[in-house]
């Protein structure tokens, strides 16, 4: 039975929303706010006073939003990468590699800070640092959706901290962790999915990597600080 122009019409509507939909969730969980959302997040919920929250907060715009996103810019205006989802696995090295040295910054910046900041915002910086340098390793023969990983990371962020009682805040970390892991992960995912720039099995292994790692680097760095 044919379509009526009317339904077409409508199909086409349809289409054109969905993708307008998975644009927007992509580009809110793009992974260069995550690092500077969670660690925000952490300032806030381990009570770090405003000035030290700012400090931490603005080392993160800088160094793992601001200048990444300037180059992955300047590498698409040159005509060196095509789109600014980096679908091509080669692509991502030179922004892996760029993002290691600020996050590698930030870390220094944050350490410096120590005195009068709680240690584990800068194992945070750490987790991240780590994060970036095992992607850069994995991105030479596999590719995983950094999207996916990215949001993985801070629910299981906030549910360690959750777990391990680092903060007084129990009710307000777990509804956090629940939100990251079972609202915005499952959202990231489809969105990735449905704009085509990952298969199922890179938005699977970037939430399995995402995850597990940031189990083992926390419990190693805790252990060593």
């Amino acid at each position: 039975m044919e379509q009526s122009p009317v339904d077409s019409t409508l199909n086409i509507f349809d289409r054109f929303a969905e993708e307008g939909l998975a644009r927007l969730i992509s580009d809110l969980g793009n992974p260069l706010f995550m690092p500077p959302a969670i660690l925000l997040g952490s300032c806030i919920l381990l009570k770090q006073s405003l000035w030290t929250t700012l400090q931490v907060t603005g080392i993160a715009i800088i160094c793992y939003s601001l200048l990444p996103f300037l180059l992955t810019f300047f590498l698409f205006r040159r005509g060196i990468i095509h789109s600014m989802d980096l679908p091509i696995r080669k692509t991502r090295t030179a922004l892996y590699a760029f993002s290691i040295a600020t996050a590698s910054l930030a870390s220094l910046i944050i350490y410096q800070l120590t005195s009068v900041l709680h240690t584990f915002i800068f194992i945070l910086s750490l987790v991240v640092l780590a994060n970036l340098a095992i992607s850069f390793l994995l991105n030479l023969r596999w590719k995983v959706s950094v999207h996916s990983a990215s949001v993985a990371v801070a629910g299981t962020v906030y549910w360690l901290m959750f777990l391990w009682s680092i903060t007084e805040y129990h009710t307000i970390t777990l509804i956090l962790s629940l939100t990251h892991l079972l609202l915005l992960l499952p959202m990231i995912m489809w969105a990735r999915y449905h704009l085509s720039v990952h298969s199922f099995t890179e938005l699977v292994g970037g939430t399995t990597a995402g995850i597990l790692l940031t189990i083992i680097e926390l419990i190693i760095f805790i252990n060593i600080w």
